[in-house]
């Protein structure tokens, strides 16, 4: 297979534009997926990108690390997921080191009292959900307090649809607000923007990227995320999208559409009685899953 753009083998081929690409060639096609989102928005200043140690994240801190509009820095939530975290923390590490980010690590035990493996055993409902409250809770604080402009998260394509699909099937719809790669901030309730710089990219995609760049990453599944109904979905999407290419696309555009049609007030908007940052409830669901 060659590459559609030079006579160099090809490593991919991206089926919505239908065309073959070649390592180099590929690199100008990825980053100016992460292009589009950082201009579209004029996304600028001091970007936390939040970093589990996963392809992913590795790649969204790698990616942004090529533009000059965006002071990267990166952070680290340490959980507590027994081995995991701890091999996951190393992998970090290892990952800003070689890409020169300086790397923050917040200890949810050490600063709050309680780890995620303690406290998924005592929370109703399903772990990824409970752990989601607390990353989304601490990603938000960690860049507020820290003067950060944006935090960035390796929220890609794939993810997008899948979960929003899960959320369909629950009749879940709350979740249509923040669907596009932009969350504006509301200072008014302490929230930082919130940026997907990965969103225009499938998981595939990122894998290849990561591969072919040489981005470390940590491998191993989340011992707590087994049996996922988005690990279901993404893979009937994926299936979908190489028989009729452009599927996930316009499905990331059709879902913005609706967003962008619904009625949205900062009046369900509140801040937590105990924490001062946003909540629907008088005290935050983090202030009651952590105790506070």
């Amino acid at each position: 297979m060659q590459c559609s753009n030079c006579e160099e083998e090809a490593i991919i081929r991206v089926g919505w534009k239908g065309k073959n690409y070649c390592v180099n060639h590929y690199k100008r096609y990825f980053l100016a997926q992460v292009s589009k989102v950082l201009h579209k928005y004029d996304i600028r200043g001091k970007v936390a990108v939040a970093l589990s140690g996963g392809k992913d994240s590795a790649t969204c801190v790698e990616s942004l690390t090529h533009f000059d509009r965006v002071d990267v820095e990166a952070f680290h939530i340490n959980l507590g997921i027994e081995d995991f975290s701890e091999e996951s923390l190393q992998k970090s590490r290892e990952i800003c080191k070689k890409q020169n980010v300086d790397l923050h690590e917040i200890d949810l035990e050490e600063k709050y009292g309680r780890n995620i493996s303690e406290i998924t055993k005592e929370e109703s409902g399903k772990a990824c959900g409970t752990c989601g409250t607390v990353k989304r809770y601490l990603m938000n604080r960690f860049a507020h307090e820290n003067g950060f402009d944006y935090v960035a998260t390796g929220h890609n394509l794939s993810d997008e649809i899948s979960s929003t699909f899960n959320n369909l099937a629950n009749v879940y719809l709350t979740p249509f607000r923040g669907l596009e790669p932009v969350l504006e901030e509301k200072e008014k309730y302490n929230m930082v923007s919130r940026i997907k710089p990965l969103y225009w990219v499938k998981d595939s995609e990122c894998q290849v990227y990561a591969d072919t760049n040489d981005i470390e990453y940590f491998q191993k599944e989340c011992p707590l995320s087994k049996g996922s109904p988005t690990n279901e979905l993404k893979k009937w999407l994926h299936d979908l999208d190489e028989k009729r290419p452009k599927s996930l696309r316009n499905f990331a555009k059709s879902f913005n559409r609706i967003e962008d049609r619904m009625e949205t007030s900062d009046d369900e908007l509140k801040t937590c009685d105990k924490c001062g940052y946003p909540t629907a409830t008088e005290v935050c669901r983090f202030c009651r899953i952590m105790k506070n």
